[in-house]
């Protein structure tokens, strides 16, 4: 993806810096990809390797010396100047399972919000060789697979009971959120587990319909809000409300405004 042009929309400079932080951190990643790194757990539990860290501190010193005045949020090393009108948020490898077991499903995801809302989004596939691109007030567009830059759109979907479901894991809501998801994954035509932030990519792409998700932070889903938003697509929290920075981490994504619809009314009840 190095070299990959920006395309003539938003605020070129800005989609120009969030290219160039994909095309940083990536070659980083990949120098550990089935390496087998060492593996630390985290207070929360969850994994971290050296490449989640020397990849958020390429994405840091890239934004220090670019745009000084704008703020970081970054899943590995915290935030900075949060008062600042546009914010940058940082997950370096979304999906770090996927990373250490080999899985190339993992991403690389890049915000930039302005007053606390997502005003764009890259979701980054290193392993993949696919980049999906999403700012306000255009179509979000995707490179790789012969693709250059070309605009991507969700599809329609007749109805909840014929939509395909994506889940990271089932593990990732509490006891009081996995009722409702259950009912869900039950009304759908198929569930699929295990696709991290691939499934947003795949969402905004038209190739499936619905993601419910829980127990997120403003790094697992700002890049993606951008992306999905410019294709087409409806993204909210269980409550309907948009996402930004001070969402409460439950996610619900649809292709369809009717899928969406109908997922809501069951999260949203209690």
């Amino acid at each position: 993806m190095t070299g990959t042009p920006a395309p003539a929309i938003g605020d070129p400079a800005f989609i120009d810096l969030a290219l160039q932080l994909a095309d940083a951190s990536g070659p980083v990643i990949l120098d550990y990809f089935r390496t087998n790194p060492a593996v630390e757990r985290k207070d929360d539990a969850s994994p971290v390797t050296r490449a989640d860290r020397e990849s958020e501190t390429v994405l840091r010193q890239t934004l220090a010396a670019e745009v000084p005045s704008h703020g970081i949020f970054g899943e590995e090393y915290g935030s900075e100047r949060l008062d600042a009108e546009y914010v940058w948020v940082l997950d370096p490898i979304d999906g770090t399972r996927s990373f250490i077991n080999g899985i190339p499903l993992f991403g690389t995801l890049i915000a930039l919000t302005r007053n606390g809302a997502p005003v764009l989004g890259v979701i980054d596939h290193p392993a993949l060789g696919e980049r999906w691109l999403g700012v306000a007030g255009a179509p979000t567009v995707h490179w790789g697979r012969g693709d250059d830059g070309a605009p991507v759109q969700v599809r329609a979907c007749d109805g909840l009971d014929q939509a395909l479901l994506c889940t990271t894991s089932p593990e990732m809501f509490s006891s009081d959120q996995v009722g409702r998801y259950r009912q869900v994954q039950a009304a759908v035509r198929y569930p699929r587990f295990g696709t991290d932030c691939y499934a947003y990519s795949m969402l905004a792409s038209g190739q499936t319909d619905l993601i419910v998700e829980a127990g997120m932070q403003p790094y697992d889903y700002l890049a993606l809000a951008a992306v999905v938003a410019g294709a087409g697509g409806v993204i909210t929290d269980w409550h309907g409300a948009p996402l930004t920075l001070d969402s409460p981490g439950t996610v619900v994504a649809a292709g369809d405004a009717r899928v969406h619809a109908a997922a809501l009314e069951i999260l949203s009840a209690g």
